[in-house]
């Protein structure tokens, strides 16, 4: 067989290009065509072979992401000193971890997935309204954000949130805004604990990573999976690591969220009341890599819809103010990996490449 030639590989691209255009074009996303009664996947949902799950990847039941408990965290010194050292372990080898006893009540988890579904399964026309590719837009609705720089498109839609001194919380959906504004309120503190946590886990004092801001902006990502009629052909989402600091993720009860590890990928089996958490990209290169920033990826299933928050931490956008290795881990012994890179300029780079390659390897030095 001949090789496909310039011109063949172009026409190809242009093929795509219009068909992801048609499907923009309805603002129905993902859902729409479900709603149609579809039984086969349009062709520009079916992944390339090499990048669907194989089963020989599956890790075995056994291996299960950790788990760590926050209930004993002011007890005594002994019991503060071990919830660090398990978040030590679980950020150096694994960059996922599922958080138990964070204080946010399991309702207001629970009322959150709700106004999601509400969202997606409502109002057609507050939907198109909001449907915009603009990533300076504070709130906004689409089908794959980054969708014209993908080969093949995931089989989901999604509400942003960018949580900034100047959102309007009129902007957002009423179906979701209450419980959005107060899961906000109430995930916040987590965080500084948690920062708190890797601070003293990196030898640092305490408030150090409090100190930079690191939480400073808050991007809401809502996804909505509807029942896929050929779940074997594509994906929920791609192979890809997170652009954040941190990564706290509200799942419902369906699952479908795998992690890379060890060349093995281990399903994030759902427990009603925690926040799985993962290191960022900026947190691994603000670590100097000695946090990791691991490669996860949705399932896409027959059943559903799967819901899911993924609430990304990211430094403040400060655009004179540059993000780097921490200077004090840096040493004769541990130099630098990473060039020095402004918050704004790490997201623009990240959602411009797609997914399923990471943006840290741009900033390497």
């Amino acid at each position: 067989m001949a090789m496909p030639t310039d011109t063949t590989s172009a026409c190809q691209t242009n093929s795509i290009l219009k068909e992801f255009k048609e499907f923009d074009d309805t603002k129905a996303g993902v859902k729409g065509l479900v709603d149609s009664g579809i039984e086969k996947i349009p062709e520009f949902f079916i992944q390339p072979q090499e990048l669907l799950p194989k089963s020989s990847e599956v890790a075995p039941p056994s291996l299960q992401v950790p788990i760590i408990d926050l209930e004993a965290i002011h007890k005594d010194a002994d019991s503060y000193k071990q919830i660090v050292q398990e978040l030590k372990q679980a950020s150096e080898s694994w960059g996922f971890f599922q958080l138990v006893n964070h204080n946010v009540p399991k309702a207001l988890l629970d009322e959150v997935i709700k106004g999601i579904k509400e969202f997606n399964e409502g109002n057609k026309d507050v939907k198109e309204k909001l449907y915009s590719r603009d990533i300076k837009k504070k709130v906004s609705f689409a089908s794959n954000l980054n969708l014209y720089q993908m080969s093949a498109a995931n089989w989901r839609d999604t509400l942003n949130c960018l949580f900034d001194d100047s959102l309007d919380p009129t902007d957002i959906p009423l179906v979701c805004r209450d419980a959005f504004m107060k899961y906000r309120e109430d995930l916040l503190p987590v965080a500084e604990t948690l920062y708190e946590l890797l601070s003293v886990a990196l030898g640092l004092p305490s408030d150090h990573i409090r100190s930079m801001n690191c939480a400073k902006t808050q991007i809401f990502v809502a996804h909505y999976y509807p029942p896929c009629p050929e779940p074997q052909l594509t994906m929920g989402t791609s192979t890809h690591t997170d652009p954040s600091f941190v990564t706290f993720l509200l799942q419902d009860s369906l699952g479908g969220l795998q992690i890379l590890h060890d060349d093995h990928w281990v399903d994030v089996t759902p427990i009603p009341g925690a926040l799985v958490v993962n290191i960022g990209d900026l947190l691994q290169l603000a670590s100097n890599d000695k946090f990791k920033s691991t490669k996860h990826r949705v399932l896409a299933s027959t059943r559903g819809p799967r819901i899911s928050l993924a609430t990304f931490l990211v430094p403040a956008f400060d655009k004179k103010k540059p993000f780097g290795p921490i200077k004090e881990l840096l040493s004769d012994k541990n130099p630098p990996l990473y060039k020095e890179v402004l918050a704004t300029d790490y997201l623009k780079s990240y959602v411009s490449k797609g997914l399923n390659s990471s943006a840290l390897s741009y900033f390497k030095l």
